[in-house]
């Protein structure tokens, strides 16, 4: 029986071909990487790096397959979201015909939510929940050859028809969320650390992702991160994420970062620690936020160590509908006060509203408009309420989407925007286009034309790769949704 894999390519995480040449990389394929690194288990990611041509999309499954038929891995690791579902299908039914023994293994938010639909179309195994540590013991059962899956808690896998659960697996401590190495950042493509204007909107620089937390206390009916991190917020420890920003200044030269975490200003003491070491290293940081976690002492010392920007979940203007459908734990009221601190602090907001929440009636609809001119936020994203999978707002919608039905849902509008619309607005996907352009030309100034977002543009080096991504940033914002 083998003890131990033999070759770097023996484990592979595959980053889907649909998000390839996108800037925001992926966090979660990253802290997977690193972990099993840590545990002694090299691997490699497959991403728009294997190939030094933009790659056209009905070609990048094949270069994936092809790629993994030449290395003959023993373990693929895939991730999915409710977007990714189909790809997913596909290249695990294409591993399978490369060759039946290698191990596929499933994890990320949709696999959580709704297991089944990925081990009733051919996927071998489920990894749910947060993932390190049960991709960790997965590897080892593989490399000892002693495959005793029932023992490892948050896996679920398919014997004939019959699909075996296990339990869940306890949430990571937060010492072991430590991240001492950054083999990840070396795995995937140069591309993601050049100048874009993606990662903090707008602002042309050399960017990069940063999670400092896990877990969400809050629970929104839309969103589903407390199924996969809990409601208990845990931190990773601060001398971790210290060596982490200085490797990605020293190594990638970030200008830039936006923090991914669900809930970064939740813990004051926290965020404003954060915050010192990216004024330490004179990086520009933006940050999702909500308008109950932010006050005028905490805005004043976030704005003196570099924050530009703050995205607020404001979803409706209508207390009812963020009382009853969401469950936000918010008042319109802290929004407006949250919008007023970030215009006295010169902080750029960004107000994300959503539109055709069940039971929303016009006049719930006329609350949320007057609630977007009050606020005069400086950047603003209308969104239509989309029922993902596995989240409380689908089943109050209570209408069933096949699993291969999944790419179509789109804040946008789709195809099956009418069929999942039970509020009283009766065209969302017009009403959504309205709203967008009122505030676009505003928002397109905001995240262009500011100060800071010019004075890359002039002050920097690569002036021409600046100027030709905030021309590209204004064509995909203008005709993008």
């Amino acid at each position: 029986m083998p003890d131990r894999f033999e070759r770097l390519e023996d484990i592979a995480f595959v980053v889907n071909p649909s998000v390839w040449y996108k800037s925001m990389y992926p966090t979660g394929i990253l802290c997977l990487s690193n972990y099993l690194e840590a545990k002694g288990f090299r691997n490699v990611i497959l991403d728009s790096g294997l190939s030094s041509r933009r790659v056209h999309p009905a070609e990048r499954e094949k270069l994936i397959l092809d790629t993994l038929k030449s290395t003959k891995p023993r373990v693929v690791c895939l991730s999915s979201t409710h977007k990714e579902f189909d790809e997913v299908i596909r290249i695990s039914a294409g591993i399978k015909a490369i060759d039946e023994k290698i191990f596929v293994i499933v994890g990320g938010s949709q696999p959580t939510y709704r297991l089944s639909d990925f081990l009733d179309n051919g996927v071998d195994f489920v990894c749910f929940g947060e993932g390190e540590k049960t991709l960790h013991e997965f590897v080892k059962e593989i490399a000892t050859g002693t495959y005793h899956w029932g023992g490892l808690a948050g896996l679920a896998w398919k014997n004939g028809q019959a699909v075996t659960l296990n339990k869940p697996r306890d949430l990571m401590t937060e010492e072991e969320l430590r991240v001492d190495i950054f083999t990840a950042y070396e795995k995937i493509d140069r591309r993601y650390f050049e100048i874009s204007v993606e990662i903090i909107r707008g602002l042309p620089l050399a960017g990069a992702l940063l999670l400092t937390t896990r877990g969400c206390p809050f629970d929104c009916s839309f969103c589903g991160c407390g199924s996969i991190f809990g409601r208990r917020l845990r931190f990773r420890p601060l001398e971790s994420v210290r060596k982490e920003i200085s490797y990605l200044k020293a190594e990638h030269g970030v200008e830039g970062i936006w923090i991914v975490d669900d809930t970064f200003t939740v813990n004051k003491k926290h965020a404003v620690a954060v915050a010192r070491m990216l004024k330490d290293h004179d990086i520009v940081w933006g940050c999702q936020s909500r308008v109950d976690t932010i006050d005028e002492p905490l805005a004043a010392e976030l704005r003196e160590c570099g924050c530009v920007q703050m995205d607020f979940g404001v979803e409706s203007g209508s207390q009812r509908i963020l009382n009853e459908i969401i469950n936000k734990r918010t008042t319109t009221s802290q929004v407006t006060s949250a919008f007023a601190l970030m215009k006295k602090y010169k902080i750029r907001s960004l107000a994300n509203f959503m539109i055709g929440l069940p039971t929303e009636t016009e006049e719930d609809l006329q609350a949320t408009k007057r609630l977007a001119d009050a606020i005069n936020a400086d950047v603003y994203v209308f969104s239509i309420a989309t029922p993902l999978p596995g989240t409380r707002l689908y089943e109050m919608v209570g209408e069933e989407i096949s699993p291969f039905q999944y790419s179509l849902l789109d804040w946008n509008g789709s195809v099956l925007t009418e069929k999942l619309n039970k509020s009283g607005i009766k065209d969302v996907v017009k009403e959504r286009r309205r709203l967008k352009n009122k505030y676009l030309l505003r928002s397109i100034r905001k995240s262009i034309f500011s100060v800071r977002g010019l004075a890359f543009v002039v002050f920097k080096k690569n002036r021409l790769k600046r100027v030709r991504g905030v021309l590209s940033f204004i064509w995909r914002t203008v005709f993008a949704g």
